[in-house]
């Protein structure tokens, strides 16, 4: 909470938050154990122990305007050392549900977060339309018959043109309202009342802290656990070549040119499908050897965002195979699913689900960086003594 600033208790607090996931910590005494485990913990960020608090109390405002909760790592180690097992890793995680809807100005990841029903059914209506678009391309557009589509094999190259426009509109749509949130995130951590405005200067000099965190994730390298680090980080690193290739390099990349074996455009995909795959396979080998407890309560969409990527991995990779033996028919097929597994995950996941943290987490050292800076310049200036 910002100095001099007085939040009014909010009891509703504690019913809407368990909308958003399991947050039952009654039997916490808040005896601090889980954040003296934590390493992320320093003098300026202390969680997960304050997030709770503000939940308790019912300060709606001083947690809205948090940036802890998007320092955790995910780990298990507060839940490992809780005394009395009041799960505070499955509260981080409702909490971080929670704040992701504030940021939210359309409303929809409100009800995608709060709803299973509602987040199936989304997928489920971007996947069906997706489907409707083939087969209207194929069958109205190009005038194909059925069954033409259905058994005669044809080269993709007919499509590549509108396909271009298609997966640029899929990716940079929902990129841009992912980063559309950016000013609503300012405006709730860094411009609050009663919070003490950074110079515009500071944001300049710390910007290399978004950039180095969003290339490096180096604050999960301080988790105990450092094999994390690597599954997941390779996991952004392939994912994020990917969307680049997709943006930057579409007509290149996607092509019924047979490059040989040796061509930078065949290892580039690869490279970037094995690092996803590497990610995706430490990640669930990494919970399925970890305590069972620590995991017990993973909310089921936050499997869903690995599973698409997974899919969407896989049947590009067969699309590929297929294409380069010659089968044209189980390509065209193959390349029809990849883009059917790939669009939700892309409309849904990456503008309101899991994927969305790979905007915020950078975005919260960022401002955190800010903030410090910011103090420190204060304290400066306070202990000048004024002149006579």
């Amino acid at each position: 909470m910002a100095a001099g600033q007085v939040s009014v208790s909010d009891p509703t607090l504690l019913a809407e938050l368990r909308r958003y996931g399991k947050f039952d910590p009654t039997g916490c005494y808040q005896c601090g154990s889980c954040t003296i485990s934590c390493d992320l913990v320093d003098d300026v960020v202390s969680f997960p122990r304050r997030s709770i608090r503000y939940v308790l109390l019912g300060l709606r405002e001083p947690l809205r305007q948090s940036l802890e909760p998007w320092i955790c790592h995910d780990c298990g180690d507060c839940s490992i050392v809780c005394p009395r097992q009041a799960e505070p890793r499955i509260s981080m995680i409702t909490v971080r549900r929670f704040l992701s809807a504030q940021y939210d100005w359309t409303g929809i990841a409100a009800k995608l977060l709060q709803s299973t029903a509602w987040y199936i059914g989304s997928l489920l209506c971007v996947a069906i339309v997706t489907v409707l678009l083939i087969l209207g391309y194929h069958l109205w557009y190009v005038a194909m018959p059925f069954r033409t589509f259905a058994t005669t094999p044809y080269p993709l190259e007919h499509m590549f043109p509108i396909i271009t426009y298609y997966t640029l509109t899929v990716m940079l749509v929902p990129l841009l309202l992912l980063f559309s949130r950016v000013f609503r995130i300012w405006h709730l951590t860094m411009a609050s009342e009663g919070r003490e405005k950074a110079p515009i200067s500071l944001y300049i000099v710390e910007a290399w802290v978004y950039i180095y965190q969003s290339l490096t994730d180096s604050m999960m390298r301080k988790c105990p656990e450092r094999s994390r680090w690597l599954g997941h980080w390779l996991l952004a690193l392939g994912t994020f070549t990917m969307l680049t290739i997709k943006v930057c390099g579409l007509r290149w990349f996607q092509t019924d040119h047979i490059y040989p074996l040796y061509h930078p455009q065949r290892w580039v995909g690869y490279l970037a499908s094995a690092f996803v795959l590497y990610g995706i396979g430490s990640i669930l080998l990494g919970r399925l050897r970890a305590r069972k407890e620590i995991y017990k309560e993973t909310h089921f969409q936050d499997l869903v965002f690995p599973a698409l990527l997974l899919l969407t991995v896989l049947s590009g990779l067969a699309a590929h195979i297929f294409r380069y033996s010659g089968l044209e028919l189980s390509c065209h097929f193959a390349y029809a699913l990849h883009i059917i597994f790939a669009t939700p995950m892309l409309v849904i996941e990456m503008s309101f689900g899991k994927w969305s943290h790979m905007v915020y987490r950078p975005l919260a050292l960022y401002f955190l960086a800010v903030r410090e800076k910011a103090m420190q310049h204060a304290h400066a200036r306070q202990a000048v003594p004024h002149a006579i």
